[in-house]
């Protein structure tokens, strides 16, 4: 008998892979048949239907807590940036336009996407842009980001975005759209306005974990729902680097599918844990009324603004009959990109986004007297380490400037007054972590003003000569 067990053996394992190999391409529905029957991924290549996406790197403020307004970088002016959504075989046409404000690269990375890293994820200079095609061929959700290096601090300033790719038979429900994320502010704003601390970053010590971009913004505007109505949610973490262990207080998950996938699935999950640069698609149906809050369950970092609620209402308006190809992540994906969100089951106005400060730059009187002809100050988070500068007059001097600020571009350059009427001296441009000596030559007694030409309204102060 002994000589029949590997051969039985062999047939099972035949067996069983034949039948994964059947399986695989397909899933089949749960117990409340929400899931039909749909492909793990697109084994027929490009469908016809070209999306055409274009996305605009560039820098401007974002209140990402009550009065916290912050220096993100962005996609089309969102932190995180519009939801885009796809279905499973569409060709994407993808623009990547760098608008950048501050002189810095930017680039894109679609975790959606098959294509060369070294050919289409390449950084792309300000002024200029990239275009390329891919075709969606797996379902699910998705995180696309900025690639260029620091890749932390670019993430964590907010270069970050969803993006569905939707099975044409996924059955037809009420959606949302979360993408969680970290900020780390520095210790002070700059003329109101907090920069971005690569130190803390490094170091996983966040001020903010949110959703959509603004601490805790969905307890004053929970998501509607219906109750016993099945609903979806999509959760992308773009991170940087803290796991999402996701939550609703109060209820199950029906169906969870990872990365969004429906050929993954798990059932009556109570908590999922979406890791950086992934995410997960939710189905849910909660019968009673009432307030379900949805959390990271990894509490160390709720009370830092990880919390909304889903209100289950019986006079909740009806789900929208369809979702726009770019929306609004502020409201959760429900309504168009630049529409500014506002509808029910949303913040009723988006985040302040806007590049307006107050006056920059001290006081003319600022005190501080000439030491010497050789000067220093250097560039951190997106700050100098002082606001007064002093040469003796008559005397040509230099000035030792330390970039610390890896990838971002700053200079000094002094001008006769706050308004940059005339320009007496102006260093080369450096991006750091980079030390560059400037000489400067004899300057007239007066009090003058100094700048970084690429943060002019952030990084200022006052020149003095005598």
């Amino acid at each position: 008998m002994r000589k029949f067990i590997p051969i039985g053996a062999f047939v099972l394992a035949l067996a069983v892979i034949v039948g994964i190999t059947i399986v695989a391409p397909a899933i089949s529905g749960g117990p409340d048949g929400r899931a039909a029957d749909t492909p793990a991924y697109n084994v027929d290549g490009a469908n016809g239907t070209i999306v055409n996406v274009d996305l605009k790197a560039y820098e401007t403020v974002q209140e990402i807590a009550p009065g916290v307004r912050y220096h993100v970088w962005t996609f089309n002016g969102t932190a995180p940036a519009p939801v885009i959504r796809v279905h499973l075989g569409d060709t994407v046409h993808f623009t990547l336009t760098n608008a950048s404000r501050i002189g810095m690269q930017h680039s894109i990375d679609f975790h959606a996407a098959l294509t060369p890293w070294d050919v289409n994820y390449q950084p792309v200079d300000p002024g200029k842009s990239l275009s390329f095609d891919f075709v969606a061929r797996f379902p699910g959700v998705f995180l696309y980001h900025c690639g260029v290096p620091p890749v932390l601090q670019h993430l964590a300033n907010g270069m970050y975005g969803a993006i569905i790719v939707e099975a044409d038979n996924l059955p037809t429900e009420r959606e949302y759209v979360l993408v969680s994320s970290e900020f780390y502010p520095g210790a002070a704003p700059i003329h109101g306005v907090y920069e971005g601390d690569l130190d803390r970053m490094t170091a996983v010590d966040p001020q903010y974990v949110v959703f959509n971009g603004v601490a805790d913004q969905y307890k004053d505007a929970p998501l509607l729902v219906k109750p016993d109505e099945p609903f979806r949610l999509w959760v992308v973490n773009a991170g940087p680097t803290l796991t999402n262990a996701f939550h609703v207080i109060g209820t199950l998950f029906y169906q969870t599918h990872d990365s969004g996938n429906p050929a993954n699935t798990d059932y009556g999950l109570q908590t999922f844990n979406i890791a950086p640069g992934s995410g997960a698609m939710f189905e849910l149906q909660i019968p009673d009324a009432g307030l379900y809050p949805f959390v990271t369950h990894a509490f160390a970092y709720t009370g830092l603004g990880a919390l909304g609620l889903i209100k289950v209402d019986p006079d909740a308006p009806d789900a929208p009959d369809s979702y726009p190809v770019m929306a609004d992540p502020f409201s959760g994906g429900v309504t168009p990109a630049g529409s500014g969100g506002g509808t029910t089951g949303t913040p009723t106005s988006s985040p302040s986004m806007s590049m307006s400060m107050p006056p920059s730059g001290p006081a003319a009187g600022a005190a501080c007297s000439p030491s010497g002809t050789s000067l220093k100050i250097s560039a951190h988070n997106s700050a100098f380490d002082a606001n007064c500068l002093a040469a003796p007059a008559g005397t040509p001097f230099t000035i030792a400037f330390d970039n610390q600020d890896a990838s971002i571009p700053h200079n000094v350059a002094i001008y006769t007054d706050e308004a940059a009427t005339t320009n007496l001296f102006t260093g080369d441009v450096v991006t750091g972590p980079k030390k560059v000596t400037y000489k400067v030559a004899a300057l007239d007694a007066g009090t003058y003003f100094f700048r970084c030409d690429i943060h002019p309204t952030t990084m200022t102060g006052t020149f003095v000569v005598k």
